[in-house]
This record gives structure tokens, C-alpha cells and sequence, in this order.
């Protein structure tokens, strides 16, 4: 059964729309992304999966009832910006949250410790909720969503005003939240949260999903990365070249299309062995990046648009450095999945 679907679903405010007939079907246990630019309707979705709003048109279903009330208990929310009062600390907050969830007593004082933990608030637990730097508050609003345990997670624009360090921290707890098994929709317009965190995502554009793919399918069949050197020795690109065919170099930079955990690791092995100063690694065109393009385009002409698309969503002035750093982590995880492969 999938968790969410929507059909045709059409949503306005004062008489101009924002949704023109979304239809999505995600099934359980997988992280799906909605990936597009600021005002494209990604909250309004959020929120008519919540409840918080209804279509004007189509059906919205989550677990397979269109009564959302009747599966209230079973979803969390984490919004972009949290509301709370100020007098509270981050303890009493979460008590108070915990208890609209329906938990009382020894249970509640257990989730709310649990989640203190395993959201990374112990340090700040007995301070003011006004008193909380902006990354802070993102796991407060983290903590409340999974109070109750929920077996779907909306989550809207998670790192949004924050910095690279704050980034990364969400990010590292979104991915270790996707551990508990539980289904999670993110809605966002960076690039580099779909490519580290969503197995599928699909783009809003338009006020519909124009585009959907799965995230690795496109890593797989596009990644080239680029390794940018001081400077390369004939020696030295010639023995890479010997490696694969995959392997193009020149006197600054070497090319590796496509690119491998297997082969980098060779690359830049090698260049280590030879004494060649690395300056940078980083991909020669970002997969998803060029999915977007291509779907945004595309859509423009079928409906005779203007030939101008929107800037494609990507990081922050930060986001090449996180945007190296997910790469990083994602090509230690496969080497580590290999290892561990009998």
C-alpha cells in the first residue's frame, strides 16, 4: 500500500493557483523528495498531507484514508520555521508537545528523553527556547515530530537559513532518523539534500510534478567528477591513463567519466604515490541538477511557456563545500557496503 497518493489535486488561494492537478503515489519506507524553487507550492503540499488544509480538487490519501484526522497520531511534521512560546525550555516544551500526543506519565518522560538524545539537544535541554541559535530550534522541531513515533515524517525545507555547519548537522540527522524505517517526504530546493537523503524524488513545477527519478539510478548512469591538480607530470598521466579508458587528463585536471568509488580510489592513490598536490575533487555536472534542467525545459515546451526557465535549485554560497562533503560521504558509504559484501 503506498503511504501517500495524490490524484489530480488543485489547490488556490484567493482565485490564483498554486497546485494544478498533482498526482504522487510514494510507497512505505523510502525517503521521497519534492524538489523545487521557493514558491512552487512544496508547503501547501506538506500541508494538505498534514491536514492543515484541504484540495479544492482531487483526493488526498495518506495510508490509504482519506480522513486525515483518522491517521493523525501516525504522522509527524517538521515545519520550516517552528512557533513556540519563549518561556519555555527545551525540556518543558517537549513535555508539553509530548502530552497532544497523547502521552502521559513514565511514557512521556521516556520519549522525551529518548529524543533529547537521540536529536543532539542534551546540551541545551534546561535553556530558554528563545535563547536557541537557529540549528538548535531545527532539532527541537525534530524532537516534537517523532515524540508520538510516527510512521510518516513531512518534512519541509530543513536546512533553510542555516549556515554549512548547520547544514551538515541536519542533515547527518535526517539520515540517522531514516534508520527508525519510518516513510519520510522532505520538501526542498537544494539539490544536495535529494542527492544524499531521497531514494526518489519528483519535481513541482508549474503547479504539478513534471519529472520523477530514482536518486541513484541518476548517480549511477551520470557522475563525472573532475580531480583539479597543481600540476601533472607526463609520467604521472600517462600511468593514469593506463588505469581505464575512463581516465582523460591534462596538465591541471583529470577526468574521470564515468567515475567509480573503485576507480577515484585508484586515481588518487596514484597521484598521492607520484607526490601530485590535489587541489580540489568535484563533479563535472551535477546529475540532478541536469535531470531538473532538462524536466523544466521540457515542460516549457509542451505548454508553450516562455523558453526561460527558473534558475534550477541549488545550495547556498557554502553549497560546493557541502556539496564535496556529501559526495565524500556517499562514496565512503559504498566502499563500505562492498567491504562488507561477503
Amino acid at each position: 500500500m503506498d503511504v501517500i497518493t495524490l490524484e489530480d489535486v488543485h489547490k488556490s488561494y484567493d482565485g490564483i493557483p498554486v497546485l494544478r492537478g498533482v498526482s504522487l503515489h510514494v510507497p512505505r519506507g523510502i525517503v521521497y523528495g519534492v524538489l523545487g524553487p521557493n514558491g512552487a507550492g512544496k508547503t501547501t503540499l506538506i500541508h494538505l498531507l498534514a491536514g492543515f488544509l484541504r484540495p479544492d480538487r482531487g483526493i488526498v490519501r495518506v495510508f490509504g484514508d482519506e480522513n486525515l484526522q483518522q491517521v493523525d497520531g501516525r504522522v509527524g511534521y517538521v515545519p520550516e520555521r517552528l512557533r513556540y512560546h519563549t518561556h519555555y525550555t527545551v525540556r518543558e516544551y517537549l513535555f508539553y508537545l509530548g502530552r497532544f500526543s497523547g502521552l502521559a506519565g513514565a511514557a512521556l518522560r521516556r520519549r522525551v528523553g529518548e529524543e533529547i538524545e537521540a536529536c543532539g539537544l542534551t546540551s541545551v535541554v534546561n535553556r530558554k527556547m528563545s535563547a536557541l541559535a537557529r540549528g538548535m530550534v531545527q532539532r527541537v522541531g525534530f524532537a516534537q515530530a517523532l515524540l508520538s513515533q510516527p510512521e510518516l515524517l513531512l518534512i519541509d525545507e530543513p536546512t533553510s537559513g542555516l549556515d554549512s555547519e548547520g547544514q551538515r548537522d541536519i542533515i547527518d540527522l535526517i539520515d540517522t532518523v531514516r534508520q527508525r524505517r519510518c516513510t519520510i517526504m522532505v520538501a526542498t530546493h537544494f539539490l544536495d539534500e535529494v542527492d544524499f537523503l531521497c531514494d526518489r524524488f519528483g519535481i513541482l513545477h508549474g503547479g504539478r510534478i513534471i519529472a520523477e527519478a530514482e536518486t541513484r539510478a541518476l548517480r549511477q548512469s551520470s557522475r563525472s567528477v573532475v580531480i583539479t591538480v597543481a600540476d601533472l607530470p607526463s609520467s604521472t598521466a600517462v600511468a593514469l591513463s593506463a588505469l581505464s579508458t575512463a581516465v582523460c587528463c591534462n596538465q591541471r585536471e583529470i577526468i574521470l567519466t564515468p567515475n567509480t568509488p573503485e576507480l577515484q580510489a585508484q586515481v588518487l592513490r596514484l597521484l598521492l604515490d607520484h607526490g601530485v598536490s590535489i587541489i580540489s575533487l568535484a563533479p563535472q555536472f551535477h546529475p540532478i541538477e541536469e535531470f531538473y534542467r532538462s524536466a523544466v525545459r521540457g515542460e516549457a515546451g509542451r505548454h508553450g511557456e516562455s523558453d526561460a526557465s527558473p534558475p534550477p535549485p541549488g545550495p547556498s554560497g557554502t553549497g560546493d563545500t557541502l556539496l564535496r562533503e556529501l559526495l565524500r560521504r556517499e562514496d565512503q558509504r559504498t566502499q563500505e557496503r562492498q567491504t562488507d559484501e561477503p
